[in-house]
């Protein structure tokens, strides 16, 4: 069984990604990735007790860059470590830019921008073409009537 320590109170939780039961702090953005390096799956037992006392103590953990690329890695949100699109999600992407409309391979993008890095380039990249053939369109048929 997993357990983490709320990055806020030293509070304990029982994963990472939950809502600390003592203040309510959930956990989001970069703050997941202390909230992983927090936990049984980066620390021991006993290194995770000595964080939760020093938090409770008032000292406020600040993880380097280097620790935050190892979460990021480790929780799939980094380039290299996110598999993108498998081919069913590209031609889909692609389908519904080229057949409706690019914007929800642009909200794709935009959402998964820091969670899945390469997924969002690949859905920018297929539905920013579409957007400005669609603009390129409209331009054309304006100039004929």
């Amino acid at each position: 069984m997993s357990r983490s320590v709320c990055v806020r109170c030293g509070g304990e939780r029982e994963r990472h990604d939950q809502v600390c039961p003592s203040c309510g702090h959930r956990p989001d953005g970069d703050g997941l990735f202390v909230a992983w390096l927090l936990s049984t799956e980066n620390l021991s037992e006993a290194e995770l007790d000595g964080v939760r006392d020093r938090i409770r103590s008032g000292e406020v953990i600040r993880p380097t860059e280097r620790m935050l690329a190892r979460a990021r890695r480790a929780l799939g949100a980094d380039f290299a470590s996110d598999a993108g699109l498998d081919t069913r999600q590209r031609m889909l992407v692609l389908a519904t830019s080229l057949l409706l409309t690019p914007l929800p391979g642009l909200i794709v993008g935009v959402w998964w921008w820091n969670d899945h890095p390469r997924a969002a380039r690949q859905a920018l990249a297929l539905s920013l073409p579409a957007s400005l053939g669609f603009f390129l369109l409209v331009l054309y048929l304006r100039s004929l009537g």
